[in-house]
């Protein structure tokens, strides 16, 4: 999702700070119980149905986690955006605190039925604050029995659609109307691919499922590619990313799902000799002398510990991430 520095900054503040955490943590679970994560279909019932794509987000249940206990404390999650900066500035909303839960459906740009995208977000909002703000930015509508603030969007002709829910639930809509989160609604999961994955990650605190759009005939870099590789990537027809937090560390997965059992197998062994040179290429001097020592051997740990495992059509990449990682992204020391 896409949008421009001054777009409106709820949608900024909300969605995209959502966006970015999703692809930060993420990872697939199936069956998997836990403490903290909230059920997942309780708020994908407020999105519209027949999504290509759907990210869930409890934020509460991460920040209650051990895992997260570990980050620096002043170690921000906040986006480098000055429009952010001055949304939080004049409505007190900070998304890494205030925001609980977040489900974000995504259509391609083709779609006229629902816009691109949908956000729904639960949290605690100072309701007068921000309809101050929204007053500034942007103008007011009147649709479906609620209020709907419309901001241009400068990447293309269009508004963004808020509007509050109710005290403690927002919803951003990706055009001019809010109506498709009245008449798009659905419990039912069978007739819609993405939610019926979902309905299987109770246990996953954070997910991106996505159905893999069609790849161009020429994907690699400069349009060069094996034509085996090519065959390989155009059999995976969804992706399954989740989070759940375990104990002090975060357990991250990656499902991909292949035409048939026979592809999934040759995508398995492919990940495999992946993993092979990951390996060999942080063990090389080059890497050792460049790297952080503490990165290095972080690293090493997680690619050495994960699991690719493969059943029928399916390819699965488990990653176990400690809290070490909070620590990382200082200057590498080189040695001479």
């Amino acid at each position: 999702m896409q949008r421009s520095q001054k777009t409106i900054l709820l949608s900024a503040g909300v969605a995209t700070s959502a966006i970015a955490v999703a692809l930060l943590l993420y990872g697939s679970f199936r069956g998997c119980a836990t403490a903290h994560a909230s059920p997942v279909p309780d708020l994908l019932t407020a999105l519209p149905a027949g999504a290509p794509t759907l990210i869930y987000l409890d934020l509460a249940a991460v920040r209650a986690s051990s895992f997260y206990q570990h980050k620096p404390a002043n170690d921000a999650l906040t986006l480098p955006n000055g429009d952010y900066t001055d949304f939080v500035r004049s409505t007190g909303f900070d998304f890494e605190k205030d925001l609980d839960k977040v489900v974000v459906a995504s259509w391609p740009t083709a779609s006229e039925e629902h816009g691109k995208t949908v956000v729904i977000a639960d949290g605690r909002f100072d309701r007068a604050k921000i309809r101050d703000y929204a007053m500034r930015k942007g103008k007011l509508d009147h649709q479906q029995g609620h209020d709907v603030f419309l901001f241009p969007a400068n990447d293309r002709t269009g508004p963004n659609s808020v509007s509050f829910l109710d005290d403690h639930r927002i919803a951003i809509v990706d055009g001019s109307g809010i109506a498709s989160l009245f008449t798009g609604r659905s419990d039912a999961t069978a007739a819609d691919p993405a939610r019926e994955r979902a309905a299987h990650l109770d246990g996953a605190a954070m997910f991106l499922i996505s159905r893999v759009p069609p790849l161009p005939d020429k994907f690699g870099p400069g349009g060069a590619q094996s034509e085996q590789l090519a065959n390989l990537a155009r059999s995976v027809q969804w992706i399954t990313l989740a989070a759940r937090p375990e104990g002090d560390d975060l357990r991250i997965s990656l499902e991909g799902e292949c035409d048939s059992s026979t592809d999934a197998l040759e995508l398995k062994s492919a990940l495999e000799i992946l993993r092979m040179f990951g390996r060999a290429g942080l063990d090389s001097p080059k890497t050792r002398q460049s790297m952080d020592p503490a990165a290095l051997a972080t690293f090493q740990n997680m690619l050495s510990g994960a699991e690719v495992t493969q059943a029928a059509e399916r390819v699965r990449i488990l990653v176990e991430i400690t809290p070490d990682i909070w620590h990382l992204g200082g200057p590498a020391n080189p040695q001479h």
